[in-house]
């Protein structure tokens, strides 16, 4: 228990929106907070259902993703540690508006809606951070629908991309993503097929903008690639 505490602790301060709140606040959500664990493919919960708390991701990654009527998945982002997980529906008290599956053995801090307004109507100035998170993830949803009109080779270098901003890790050799997906789900993220998406990564490899090391693509030539988004589009 001290150990979850003390992780549920360092999170909401160091790598969490929250992490603003004076000490006194993160205390009160770390004792009122419940450290739940999912293993990999796990669903956190389903599009629809009650949203009377919200996560804050402590290890491990997350997706969230809906189905369309067609039955196609499409993924909307992906979390890792620090990243909050429903902030919607605990703030206007409806039901999710995604789904959310553990890409690999996760462990979050969930934080009820009653506890968490409790902590903001005394803090209000930390609800900019959060407002801040959600008008980030509105640019990238808008993004994406943006991307969604453009050619494969395009929509394969504009989501590598945005994946850099989010989950990138600058190295001497180049921005590693710092996530290893599925080549189901890496789609699902661009908006192409499995198929499509293998042929275009291996265009990018073949142009020299990319390289895949062990499930992991670390961008070689940014600039490159950037170049290649547009001209592709």
């Amino acid at each position: 228990m001290a150990g979850q505490d003390a992780l549920s602790r360092s999170v909401l301060k160091s790598k969490s929106v929250l992490g603003g709140l004076p000490d006194e606040a993160i205390e009160t959500l770390v004792a009122r907070a419940r450290h739940v664990r999912f293993a990999k493919g796990e669903v956190l919960y389903r599009r629809g259902d009650e949203g009377d708390s919200m996560m804050v991701i402590l290890t491990g990654r997350v997706k969230i993703s809906n189905v369309t009527d067609d039955a196609r998945e499409v993924v909307l982002n992906f979390l890792g540690p620090g990243d909050l997980n429903g902030e919607i529906a605990v703030l206007d008290g409806k039901g999710r508006s995604a789904d959310a599956t553990a890409l690999e053995p996760t462990e979050a801090a969930l934080i009820y809606r009653r506890d968490l307004l409790a902590v903001l109507e005394r803090f209000p100035a930390a609800l900019l951070g959060i407002i801040g998170e959600l008008a980030g993830k509105l640019r990238m949803a808008s993004a994406m629908v943006e991307h969604g009109l453009l050619q494969m080779s395009a929509k394969a270098a504009h989501g590598l991309l945005r994946l850099a901003e989010l989950h990138g890790r600058k190295d001497a050799d180049g921005t590693h993503l710092d996530i290893r997906l599925s080549q189901k789900d890496l789609g699902s993220y661009l908006g192409l097929s499995r198929e499509n998406t293998s042929r275009e990564l291996g265009r990018l490899r073949e142009a020299g903008l990319i390289r895949t090391e062990g499930g992991e693509i670390v961008i070689t030539d940014r600039e490159g690639l950037e170049e290649w988004a547009w001209a592709a589009g």
